[in-house]
C-alpha cells in the first residue's frame, strides 16, 4: 500500500516516488544474511525531510515498500511522470538478468520489472521539468559486466544517479551517504544543490567494485542546501573582495589515507573544508600550457607532512570527470612525495592511494589494483598485517582486481593479489581469491 505525505506551499508541488524492490534472495556470490538488508531504505529515507530531498515547498511522497507487483509500480510511475512539478524517483532492490533478452530487471520476488520499462515511462517526462532517478541497487554477478561500459547502458535515456553493488548487503550505503551529506549541506553554495555537487562526498564511502552511473542533466538543482540555515563562517578577506571568476569551490576529502572505502558509513563533517581548483595561468610570454597540464592553486604551497589540499584538488577534478587532469596531478604529487619522504612514508603512500582512486574512477581497474596493492605492501612493511589501513588497502586491491573485465589481465594480476592476501590474513577472503583465480585459469584450459 502506498503512503502519502503532503506539505503545503505556494510554489509548484514536488513529487517523490520511493520503490523498494527485493533484496536478492537467491544464492549468489555474496548471499545476503537475514533476508533484506538492514536498515531498510524506508528507514534511511525517513531521516530526511521530503523538502530537503526534493527542494520544493510542497512535496507529495508516495512510498511502495516491499513492492511485488510490476504493473502496480508502472501505474504509480505513470502518475508521477504526468506530475507537472519537480520529480524524484528513488529505486531500491536487486537486479537480475532476463535470460531471453539479456536485459536487466528489478527482482520483485514473484514478479520482475524490466529496466527498459522504467526508461520508456520516464521518457514521456517533459525535458524542461526537474527530474532525477536515484537508484540504490545490487545485482547478480552476470548483470554487472555489460553495464560497466562507458557510458553505461543503465543510464541510457534516464536522468539517473545510481550505485549498483555486487553485494546485496551493501544496499542502503549509497542512500545513507546521500542523506548524511544532505544533513550537512554545502556551506557557501546556493540554497539548492545539484547532484554533481554531492557526488564526491557520497561516492567516497562506497566500495571500489560499486558501479556508479550518473547520466542526469548537469546543473539541475534538485536538493535543498541545509547549510544555508547555518550562520556563515567568518572570512578573513574583506567584504568587498571578489573571488576570481575561474575559481570553482570543491569539497576536500577528510584527512588520512584516501580514499578509505569502508563497509559502513563514517560520520560526515558538518562543515567540510573547501579547496579551490583554478585554471592554469599562462606562463610569462603568453604561451599556453599543453592540454592536460595541471597547476596548484596560485600561491598555495603543499607542506611536506600534509598533502591534504593538493589531494582535495585531485579528487575534485576526478569527481568532475577530469580523469586525465587528475591523474597527471596525482603522478606529479607522487613524485614529489617520493623524493621528499621515501617509498614507505605515509605521505607518499597516501598520495599513491589517491592515484589508485583516480584510476578506479577512470575505469582503469587493473592499474588501480596494482596501485592499491603497492600501498598495501608499504603499509604491511611499516604497520603490519593487523593494521586497519593495511587491511583496507588490501581489500581495495582485491575489489579492483575482481572488477577487471579483461580475463588475461586479471590472470596476470591474480598471483600478486593472492600473495598479498596470504600476507594479510583473512581466511574467507583468501579462499575467495583462490577460487576466482582458479576460474580465470580454467577459462584458458582447452576442452578435451
Amino acid at each position: 500500500m502506498a503512503s502519502e505525505t503532503v506539505a503545503r506551499g505556494a510554489n509548484p508541488r514536488g513529487r517523490i516516488l520511493v520503490v523498494e524492490g527485493g533484496a536478492g534472495r537467491q544464492a549468489r556470490r555474496f548471499p545476503p544474511r537475514g533476508g533484506r538488508p538492514a536498515p531498510a531504505l524506508s528507514v534511511i529515507l525517513a531521516a530526511i525531510s521530503p523538502q530537503v530531498l526534493l527542494a520544493a515547498d510542497a512535496v507529495d511522497t508516495v512510498h511502495l515498500p516491499s513492492a511485488t507487483d510490476a504493473a502496480g509500480i508502472l501505474s504509480h510511475l505513470r502518475a508521477a511522470v504526468r506530475h507537472p512539478g519537480p520529480l524524484l524517483v528513488h529505486l531500491g532492490g536487486h537486479l537480475v538478468r532476463n535470460r531471453r533478452t539479456g536485459g536487466a530487471e528489478l527482482d520483485l520476488g514473484e514478479d520482475r520489472l524490466a529496466w527498459q520499462a522504467l526508461v520508456e515511462e520516464l521518457r514521456l517526462r517533459p525535458v524542461e521539468t526537474t527530474s532525477l532517478v536515484v537508484a540504490d541497487l545490487s545485482a547478480d554477478e552476470d548483470v554487472l559486466p555489460p553495464l560497466r561500459v562507458v557510458p553505461s547502458p543503465l543510464g541510457a535515456g534516464l536522468p539517473l544517479w545510481a550505485a549498483v553493488n555486487p553485494d546485496p548487503r551493501q544496499v542502503g550505503t549509497f542512500t545513507r551517504a546521500l542523506v548524511e551529506t544532505l544533513h550537512g549541506g554545502r556551506p557557501g553554495a546556493d540554497g539548492e544543490l545539484t547532484p554533481e555537487q554531492l557526488h564526491q562526498q557520497v561516492h567516497s564511502v562506497l566500495r571500489p567494485d560499486v558501479l556508479l552511473v550518473a547520466s542526469h542533466s548537469a546543473g539541475q538543482q534538485v536538493f535543498r542546501n541545509t547549510a544555508r540555515r547555518l550562520e556563515p563562517a567568518p572570512v578573513s578577506a574583506s567584504a568587498d573582495a571578489v573571488p576570481p571568476a575561474d575559481t570553482v569551490p570543491m569539497d576536500a576529502v577528510p584527512a588520512g589515507f584516501l580514499p578509505v572505502l569502508p563497509t559502513g558509513l563514517p560520520p560526515l563533517p558538518e562543515h567540510p573544508p573547501t579547496v579551490h581548483l583554478q585554471a592554469v595561468a599562462p606562463p610569462p610570454g603568453g604561451a599556453v600550457p599543453p592540454p592536460g597540464t595541471v597547476a596548484s592553486p596560485p600561491g598555495a604551497t603543499v607542506p611536506d607532512d600534509d598533502y591534504q589540499q593538493a589531494i582535495g584538488v585531485i579528487v575534485a577534478a576526478a569527481d568532475a570527470g577530469e580523469h586525465t587532469r587528475a591523474a597527471t596531478f596525482a603522478r606529479e604529487l607522487e613524485r614529489e612525495a617520493l623524493a621528499a619522504h621515501g617509498p614507505d612514508a605515509e605521505p607518499f603512500l597516501r598520495v599513491r592511494q589517491v592515484r589508485a582512486h583516480v584510476s578506479r574512477l577512470a575505469g582503469e581497474q587493473a592499474e588501480a589494483a596494482e596501485l592499491y596493492r603497492a600501498v598495501a605492501l608499504g603499509l604491511l612493511r611499516t604497520r603490519g598485517a593487523d593494521d586497519k589501513e593495511t587491511r583496507q588497502a588490501t581489500a581495495n586491491a582485491e575489489a579492483c582486481w575482481r572488477a577487471v573485465e579483461d580475463d588475461a589481465e586479471a590472470r596476470r594480476l591474480g598471483p600478486d593479489i593472492l600473495l598479498l592476501r596470504r600476507d594479510v590474513p583473512d581466511t574467507r577472503r583468501l579462499r575467495a581469491v583462490e577460487k576466482h583465480l582458479a576460474r580465470l585459469e580454467a577459462a584458458t584450459t582447452p576442452a578435451r
